[in-house]
């Protein structure tokens, strides 16, 4: 009899309870969940490929728990979203209690697949929250496309057309005796630590209206500027004959590597019209390479701009180099450079694996810097000093700057010495008309910069393709041409 009434006794409390505890809930069916958007959007997404995550969070703003009857994906198995509800991936959730002035996060994710179109697709879909029979949603879009996907292939000879975007998972690289062609307009997206290996020969074709791009894979506004987004592309020591004309290579880790310490061959390239800007290291990293380099622009790096190391052969005109670091995520400049915007130096370190020994060992290559002759051009930047030479007093360290503004402490450098320099103009700001915004960069001339005619007629003249510069304006209208890869158009 005694557990008899226990029994009842116990179910009554339980049900007591359970009745004040469902009763503890908002009823109201004016009560309704607060969201900290109304839209998920999603920028360019690359078909087959998948999304960043982006998150937002459902809040209930009442004194009492609040319970979600239901929250679900509307296109439900066949959507290209995926949830994750406050840590459980799911299509759908049910009953799920949000505590008094709580909130929990949703993530969501989207995979678009592939429709055979060059134009950005439309995806939409929602997620319905049902409370108290009240259903509210939050929009989710993206905008995706369809790409050439170049999944850690070796390429033959290949031409690649502007149909629609090329994205390198893995890497990708250019086999030995074969030739990578790509023509006007193509946009190159390298995934996370992808680089493009060269061992035949790079041909780019670019041309001022249509440049061929070379950039990472996350094109959320945040990224636009964000240094060190994908890997380099690496000339091998092998690879010879390699033209770049009118590419704009940004946020990788380094522009362009040419050549390998290790390695005594000779890579050669001719980079002409192009814009190599925000890397997180250096911006063209050269191992006794040749390289002849024309109305280009190399801006903003973490460490140095162009570094030569390991002697080579050099010609670098009409170029503007400027380099006041990168921008930390959001766009702010983060003071983040550790490097002079030039080095040249006829030696260079490096680490080998001793197998037998089983450890790394320094090893440090030398080799004549034949030439690195540098004629009408910029070299510019927030450091006191932007030119570092390195010799070691025992090969040839053979360097030329010719009618060029520099920023350098003056007694660093013996001007005088015209063996190195000629008709130099020192530490004036070569007045840009905008070096400071870095979604908004122009290396143009302002109308009342000092680089205005300042340059060297006959260096044009002695070289016809300087007779433009990167804009296609002539040098040779006015009295002298310009210093730097623009001349100054007056209205």
């Amino acid at each position: 009899m005694k557990k008899t009434f226990l029994a009842i006794i116990v179910c009554f409390f339980l049900l007591t309870f359970l009745r004040c505890r469902e009763d503890s809930f908002i009823s109201d069916p004016d009560a309704m969940l607060r969201f900290s958007t109304d839209t998920v959007s999603f920028d360019t997404v690359f078909a087959t490929i998948g999304s960043a995550t982006l998150h937002f969070k459902i809040y209930n703003p009442y004194n009492k728990p609040i319970k979600l009857s239901s929250a679900y994906i509307a296109g439900g198995e066949n959507s290209y979203f995926r949830m994750n509800f406050d840590g459980e991936p799911a299509r759908r959730v049910d009953n799920v209690e949000i505590p008094p002035k709580d909130s929990l996060f949703i993530f969501v994710e989207v995979t678009v697949d592939p429709q055979g179109v060059n134009n950005p697709l439309i995806v939409k879909d929602s997620i319905i929250f049902i409370t108290n029979d009240n259903l509210q949603d939050v929009k989710l879009i993206a905008y995706g496309q369809d790409v050439h996907l170049i999944k850690g292939k070796i390429l033959k000879n290949t031409v690649w057309e502007a149909d629609k975007p090329y994205l390198i998972y893995n890497s990708a690289a250019v086999d030995t005796g074969n030739t990578l062609t790509i023509n006007p307009g193509v946009q190159v997206y390298l995934h996370d630590r992808s680089s493009l290996i060269v061992w035949g020969k790079l041909v780019v074709n670019g041309t001022k209206e249509k440049p061929v791009i070379f950039q990472g894979d996350r094109l959320e506004e945040d990224y636009r500027i964000i240094a060190g987004q994908w890997g380099t592309i690496y000339i091998d020591p092998i690879s010879v004959g390699n033209t770049i004309n009118y590419a704009i290579i940004k946020n990788s880790i380094a522009g362009i590597q040419i050549g390998h310490p290790s390695q005594n061959n000779k890579p050669s390239l001719e980079l002409s019209n192009t814009i190599i800007q925000n890397v997180s290291y250096v911006g063209i990293y050269a191992f006794g390479a040749e390289i002849n380099c024309y109305n280009t622009i190399l801006a903003n790096a973490t460490n140095n701009l162009v570094t030569l190391l390991k002697g080579g052969s050099y010609t670098f005109s009409h170029c503007t180099f400027f380099n006041s670091g990168v921008s930390n995520f959001g766009g702010q400049y983060s003071g983040s450079r550790s490097g002079a915007s030039l080095i040249l130096s006829n030696w260079c370190e490096y680490y080998e694996y001793d197998e037998s020994k089983g450890q790394y060992y320094l090893v440090k290559a030398t080799a004549d810097l034949e030439q690195a002759t540098f004629n009408n051009s910029i070299i510019y930047g927030n450091y006191e000093n932007e030119i570092v030479l390195q010799n070691n007093n025992k090969n040839t360290f053979n360097y030329y700057f010719d009618h060029c503004l520099i920023k350098q402490n003056q007694d660093s450098l013996d001007l005088n010495n015209m063996q190195h320099f000629n008709t130099i103009l020192l530490n004036k700001d070569p007045e840009f008309i905008n070096d400071s915004d870095r979604f908004n960069l122009d290396f143009r001339l302002d109308t009342l910069s000092p680089a205005k005619d300042f340059g060297s007629i006959e260096i044009v003249t002695a070289n016809p393709f300087l007779a433009t510069d990167y804009d296609g304006n002539s040098r040779l209208i006015d009295t002298a041409p310009d210093l730097g890869a623009f001349e100054r158009k007056e209205e």
